[in-house]
């Protein structure tokens, strides 16, 4: 079996010279509507015209793509064939003896970047974190059909590769619905399932009929929430029609262009961190910087990865008329007979905790 090889990150200086003319050049269009954003904070038209400039002029003469690769290449990465795909991961070994393995998986738009403040905290774990093939620095599969579940056999394999053979799993976005199915199908496994996107659809008539049921006494804040998913449901999924059905049309833009690139996932960041109608890097908004922003664009720049990251829609959502059957989906918290809880938090502001807490 072979070992994983150590993985380090580095653009090319003609690469990076490339993307600097290319910012140079961009032709941006006209807006209306400037300064609009929907009830829910959203920009009304999607990605705000000055924004996007400001971003790009930073880009161009501020962010330091060296520097942030350092320190990308400050943690542990390592590549290994899984399945005859190379797959990208981080690899953080805890020093502590009953340390637990953890399989942390990221989702659309993001990438193994949105980690990187989250691992120093971990030291109570063996983190794997892995780009999801197709994603960042993974292969991308080579034949149609790498749905959710393809992925999660594919993470499923490479911890089996590392060792792995009992371990707990944390999933936002892509990863939430991965790594449910990793522990609903390998529950010896994964033996526990923390997610921060959490996604319960009754999948059955007599679901369907104890949802109703209960219907009359959901609270406020219950139906509030229905309320909240119907609106995204409604308003901020256009995305996924697209991607679910044409990605390889919509990729031709993105991959040829950094600027297109940048306006297609920043309004993601802008409409989806509790920005409250601001950027999403201003202060009191998602707490995240232009640099961090604009780091893990360029993991989708440097690396090709926009359009097979796409089309994990396509394969996944059955929106194309190709796509003949249902995918044979654990359901979401079905977790092998475990316990299962939900914590619902509109909004909270969470403080790190001491470097040492006192017990």
């Amino acid at each position: 079996m072979a070992a994983p090889e150590p993985f380090r990150i580095h653009v090319s200086d003609d690469d990076l010279t490339d993307l600097r003319q290319r910012l140079q050049r961009a032709r941006v269009p006209d807006q209306v509507g400037a300064g609009q954003s929907d009830p829910n904070g959203a920009w009304a038209y999607g990605t705000d015209k000055a924004a996007l400039q400001d971003y790009v002029s930073h880009w161009l003469t501020k962010f330091d793509w060296r520097q942030q690769e350092a320190k990308l290449n400050a943690v542990p990465q390592f590549t290994l064939q899984v399945n005859g795909l190379k797959t990208h991961f981080i690899h953080q070994r805890s020093k502590d003896t009953a340390a637990i393995p953890l399989l942390l998986v990221h989702g659309w738009p993001g990438s193994f970047v949105e980690f990187m403040k989250l691992l120093p905290l971990l030291k109570k774990f063996h983190v794997v974190a892995p780009s999801i093939p197709g994603y960042g620095f993974s292969e991308a599969p080579k034949e149609p059909g790498a749905s959710v579940v393809f992925m999660a056999e594919q993470l499923t394999e490479l911890m089996r590769l590392l060792g792995y053979t009992h371990y707990v799993a944390q999933g936002g976005d892509w990863g939430s619905i991965i790594t449910t199915q990793v522990a609903g199908r390998y529950p010896e496994r994964c033996v526990a399932l923390h997610l921060n996107m959490c996604a319960a659809i009754p999948s059955t008539i007599s679901d369907f009929v104890q949802v109703a049921l209960t219907m009359p006494s959901w609270s406020k804040e219950e139906w509030d929430a229905v309320r909240r998913t119907q609106y995204f449901m409604k308003y901020e999924t256009g995305y996924q029609k697209i991607q679910g059905t044409k990605p390889q049309t919509l990729g031709y833009g993105l991959n040829d262009s950094p600027v297109g690139l940048l306006a297609w996932i920043l309004e993601k960041f802008q409409s989806w961190s509790d920005s409250h109608g601001q950027r999403p890097d201003a202060p009191g908004g998602s707490g995240l910087t232009m640099d961090e922003i604009l780091t893990n664009v360029m993991i989708y720049w440097s690396s090709q990865s926009i359009t097979s990251s796409c089309r994990l829609y396509y394969e996944t959502l059955g929106l194309h008329p190709s796509h003949k059957e249902p995918l044979q989906l654990q359901p979401g918290g079905l977790l092998g007979g475990k316990g299962t809880g939900v914590l619902d938090v509109p909004a909270l502001e969470i403080d790190q905790p001491p470097s040492n807490p006192k017990t």
